[in-house]
């Protein structure tokens, strides 16, 4: 039986405790949603994926429905991995609702068993997801999908990816990074990835195989690698932009991989970054999250920036990166990167894309995989954190995971409110009132102290700019980590 896992990715895998006597989410009121959305804002070709835990360990979701504006799927596929066993290509059907703010709910019927998602609409056709019921919880994606990328032509060229999830053989954590050329045909021309099983590393393995792609968006991947073989079936968002979950024996992961424009030198990866990771401490077995923000000088040198830390429930906040941090960055569109602090020197290989640079730690005590996103704005102020955004977490602290999308207002001062939706491990809350309050530097951390039935939660967010923020919890007995989109 499949261990219970500890990593996340975002976007993104990492479980979260509910603390004992945080109170009874059903006393609380049920504030009523505004806002001006409705089924017609969820119309069209829609790809998702999601990761979580169901009753015997780790869950991967990946698939694709076509919803009709009206509240109904009328048609769509979709890939588990699970422990109950692996299902590939399974048809869906099923009804949704959005409501005014932005929150939707789907319920998705197959022979593979019936579920329901919760989600949050945002912008550009992007929402934020958790599963909604009591036989499983997971947190995702859902994107618009783009039927002109809907072919191996539109899809040659180089893609990075970034997987986690557990070793079928161990059960132990493991996360996957690396990237590949393929043609117009559907070949891998040429490619390489690098792994963390548990801590034990593979960096730099040539990578060969296959990536064809169906008239329908759905593909199946076979990358040939120094662990064997691994299958993914995947789900075009567009020509830049692919869902991707593992469906062999070998390794359960899920994923996303995003288009890389080269060419590549110190040059792709300079300014400030915002980037969370997250994780497992294989050392400590317990979660593992951080954020923050550095600045690299575009020739080898980080320059400054500061971390925030939150290991197993130890809390360590705006530690400052040291001198002697530094990274690479090699024509093949693989680089490296060493953060050194007071809280210690952490490597980790890096892949820049047209979304961000995918981030997989190779050091023997940590499996975490995350995000450094692009250039922040400069000279952040309140005012950056203003309007109505849509909020997804993730998180642990043991067995237990939490997953949770919300809507909330910023008032671009010092004020959160908003609604928020939870489900513990199959114990589900719903619509109940979020408030907090927040301070913002200007290198964009924001302190933020929300309200909710968990009770009181410590965040500290980085703004990328005004439309996007990553967090983690910082309370010593909740390991969380998050996404916060405008909508």
């Amino acid at each position: 039986m499949r261990a219970k896992h500890f990593l996340s990715f975002f976007v993104t895998f990492l479980m979260i405790f509910i603390l004992a006597g945080c109170g009874n989410g059903n006393s609380l009121r049920f504030p009523p949603p505004t806002g001006n959305f409705t089924n017609a804002n969820l119309t069209g070709p829609f790809a998702f994926s999601y990761t979580g835990t169901d009753a015997g360990g780790f869950l991967a979701v990946a698939g694709s429905f076509q919803a009709d504006g009206a509240g109904h799927i009328t048609s769509g596929t979709q890939d588990i991995n699970s422990n109950a066993g692996i299902r590939t290509g399974v048809a869906i059907s099923g009804t949704y609702t959005v409501r005014a703010d932005g929150r939707g709910s789907a319920a998705l019927n197959s022979a593979a068993g019936n579920s329901t998602i919760d989600f949050v609409l945002v912008a550009s056709g992007h929402a934020l997801v958790t599963r909604f019921d009591a036989n499983a919880t997971g947190s995702g994606t859902i994107d618009q999908q783009n039927t002109s990328a809907f072919s191996n032509a539109a899809l040659a060229g180089t893609f990075a990816f970034n997987v986690s999830g557990i070793d079928d053989a161990t059960g132990n954590p493991i996360g996957v990074a690396g990237n590949f050329t393929s043609d117009a045909s559907g070949n891998i021309t040429s490619g390489l990835d690098d792994s963390n099983d548990n801590g034990t590393v593979i960096q730099n393995d040539p990578v060969t195989g296959s990536i064809p792609v169906s008239a329908n968006g759905r593909g199946s991947a076979t990358l040939n690698t120094a662990r064997g073989s691994l299958v993914f079936a995947f789900y075009v968002v567009d020509a830049n932009h692919l869902k991707v979950v593992e469906v062999d024996t070998t390794l359960a992961t899920g994923g996303e991989a995003f288009r890389q424009n080269g060419p590549f030198s110190p040059a792709s990866v300079s300014g400030p970054f915002a980037f969370s990771i997250a994780g497992a401490d294989v050392v400590a077995h317990g979660p593992f999250a951080s954020a923050g923000v550095l600045t690299s000088d575009g020739a080898g040198n980080v320059t400054s920036g500061t971390e925030d830390f939150n290991d197993s429930g130890t809390v360590r906040t705006g530690v400052a990166v040291a001198s002697g941090s530094n990274y690479t960055m090699a024509a093949t569109g693989r680089g490296t990167l060493t953060v050194v602090t007071s809280a210690g020197t952490f490597n980790f290989v890096i892949y820049p894309t047209t979304s961000g640079v995918l981030v997989l730690e190779t050091d023997f005590n940590f499996v975490t995989t995350g995000a450094a996103l692009a250039q922040q704005t400069a000279a952040f102020t309140s005012g950056s954190l203003s309007g109505i955004y849509g909020i997804n977490f993730t998180g642990s602290s043991g067995s237990n995971e939490l997953d949770s999308i919300a809507q909330f207002t910023a008032d671009g001062s010092s004020k959160v409110s908003g609604i928020i939706d939870l489900n513990n491990t199959g114990s589900i809350t719903f619509g109940q009132p979020l408030s907090g309050t927040f301070a913002v530097t200007p290198n964009g951390r924001t302190t933020l102290t929300l309200q909710t039935p968990l009770g009181t939660q410590n965040m500290v967010v980085y703004l990328v700019d005004g439309t996007r923020a990553l967090f983690i919890e910082l309370d010593t007995n909740l390991v969380a980590a998050g996404d916060i989109h405008h909508q």
